[in-house]
């Protein structure tokens, strides 16, 4: 065999032991559940929906991640008996097969667009919301690794960075290998700890609020309680036949009542309002502006002295106490 023949040889066998490596080394590559990782997250990005559903198992994922999402709202308050948290299980029971039918609908518009498209569906835009997983920030995959006693299992960390939270979570995901050797995303283990953490601090914002505006109400009900005293001193000593009476009373009612309702609107108005307390402080803005509304109505009254006008004086302070009832009720049931 001459020296070009050996060159040749050497080299076709070089070139079967580099394409034999290669082969192993791409086919161990993309049967590792990192490209599994890789691989899903490229098929968002590229919005290839079928390719997404190769690496992740969206049935099994949202079925896990329900579960969580119920663990979570209602294991987090030990003051919740037994009872109650049943009861929220039974019901929640049976909105599973729709809201998961609608979540996955919703996923695969996400993949596709971009848009989970939850304005159709306020069932899942509420129970996104609720979970805190609306804000969330996707900050990258770690601490890939299979499972030292199941060769067919793996791991991985989804960190996430979540505003109320004020800091990065790792949400953890479970891989399977499938029989075509295929690592597939199968089901979140900890959804339950992320959504009972965001919720506490949900409920620890509540709390605030509702001990600030709490402090607030109380304190401007004295100052109130003061300019109603101070009303019933000036007709004690006069009658609204006079020009002098109705002089200080209108003096009350603009320079001291309205102005008192102005200061507590703009006090409630700065604080922070959580969202779940938003029903209650629009109670309480409505509230503010009603009384507003009543001084100038009734300080308009006694220069006017149309029956109109008492009128509609009347009808906003009547609105406003039953508004008041409404939010002492709502406040008391949040508070518990």
């Amino acid at each position: 065999m001459n020296k070009r023949i050996k060159l040749a040889a050497c080299g076709v066998a070089a070139a079967a032991i580099l394409a034999g490596g290669g082969w192993y080394f791409f086919h161990a590559r993309t049967n590792s559940p990192d490209y599994a990782i890789n691989s899903a997250t490229n098929s968002i990005e590229e919005h290839n929906v079928e390719e997404f559903h190769r690496y992740v198992n969206v049935d099994t994922l949202l079925d896990s991640g329900y579960n969580g999402f119920i663990d979570g709202l209602t294991n987090f308050d030990p003051a919740m008996t037994p009872e109650t948290k049943d009861a929220i299980r039974n019901f929640t029971q049976m909105l599973r097969t729709p809201l998961l039918l609608s979540l996955r609908t919703s996923i695969d518009s996400y993949v596709e667009t971009g848009d989970l498209n939850t304005k159709e569906n306020i069932g899942v835009a509420d129970l996104i919301q609720r979970t805190g997983l609306n804000a969330i920030e996707f900050r990258g995959v770690k601490n890939i690794r299979q499972n030292d006693a199941n060769e067919n299992e793996a791991f991985a960390d989804v960190i996430v960075f979540q505003p109320e939270l004020g800091r990065e979570f790792p949400i953890q995901v479970v891989l399977v290998r499938n029989e075509d050797k295929h690592w597939q995303i199968v089901r979140v283990q900890n959804l339950q700890d992320f959504v009972a953490q965001v919720t506490q601090i949900r409920h620890a914002q509540i709390g605030e609020y509702l001990a600030k505006s709490t402090e607030i109400n109380v304190r401007h009900e004295l100052a109130i309680r003061e300019a109603e005293q101070k009303f019933g001193t000036i007709l004690s000593l006069g009658n609204l036949g006079q020009d002098k009476t109705r002089a200080e009373l209108k003096s009350l009612m603009l320079d001291v009542f309205k102005k008192d309702w102005e200061t507590r609107k703009q006090e409630l108005f700065s604080l922070p309002v959580p969202k779940d307390a938003e029903t209650l402080h629009n109670l309480y803005m409505k509230i503010c502006d009603l009384f507003i509304g009543y001084a100038d109505d009734y300080a308009k009254w006694l220069d006017d002295k149309n029956a109109l006008t008492i009128k509609s004086a009347e009808a906003k302070i009547h609105q406003a106490q039953t508004l008041m009832t409404e939010a002492a009720a709502l406040a008391k049931r949040m508070a518990g």
